[in-house]
């Protein structure tokens, strides 16, 4: 395998830095099984869920662009792109995952998820599964099927636009995507989504209450 260390190192820095590490005071956390009518715009204007966007999709496309299989590899050796690819993306998610600040908590990495698959995946295949989980999920207004829906569709659409020819690639991407949702059900975490605290915050505003 061939690494191009000029475009590997920055996606590294870019993927598994996590999120979690910026959170300041001013950001509060929301479970997501909770109603979020009157946050949608706090959570729109908190700049770090489209920086995850970001980093996450140019990230990806760098990790994609840095890796190449070596001339005349055989054997095991023609799937260690794969398996570097793999390990970066699950190990990844696994991190913006579990890095929370909250007690008990792990973060709902939305955006980093979405973006991770656009500069991963090709647009015709990532399209559509995005548009559908958010769709879905949005509709059931159960958030966190977000993962699981986006995880299978994106399976599905690889082989209804590819005819399955990136098969490992593709369950690679459905492991790093369905892993918040699993953790958080193995677990027993709650997934919290972050937005930007009011000035004079209101007392459903509050951080979510310790455990005992």
């Amino acid at each position: 395998m061939i690494i191009h260390w000029l475009k590997f190192a920055p996606a590294l820095f870019l993927l598994l830095l996590p999120i979690g590490v910026f959170h300041s005071k001013k950001v509060r956390f929301r479970p997501i099984s909770r109603d979020w009518t009157d946050h949608w715009s706090q959570i729109l204007n908190l700049s770090l869920h489209w920086i995850d966007l970001g980093r996450a999709a140019f990230g990806g496309w760098l990790l994609v662009e840095s890796l190449a299989l070596s001339p005349g590899a055989a054997g095991f050796m023609r799937y260690s792109v794969l398996g570097t690819l793999g390990a970066v993306m699950i190990l990844a998610v696994a991190l913006q995952t579990f890095f929370c600040k909250e007690r008990d908590s792990a973060n709902a990495p939305f955006m980093f998820v979405t973006g991770l698959l656009i500069g991963v995946f090709p647009p015709t295949i990532v399209g559509f599964p995005i548009a559908l989980a958010l769709t879905a999920a949005a509709g059931s207004r159960v958030p966190a099927a977000y993962f699981p829906l986006l995880a299978l569709t994106l399976v599905g659409s690889g082989f209804l636009f590819d005819g399955g020819k990136m098969l490992i690639k593709l369950a690679l991407g459905f492991s790093a995507v369905i892993l918040p949702w699993l953790f958080s059900l193995m677990f027993s975490r709650e997934l919290v989504l972050t937005y930007r605290a009011k000035r004079r915050d209101n007392p459903g505003d509050a951080p979510l209450p310790a455990r005992r």
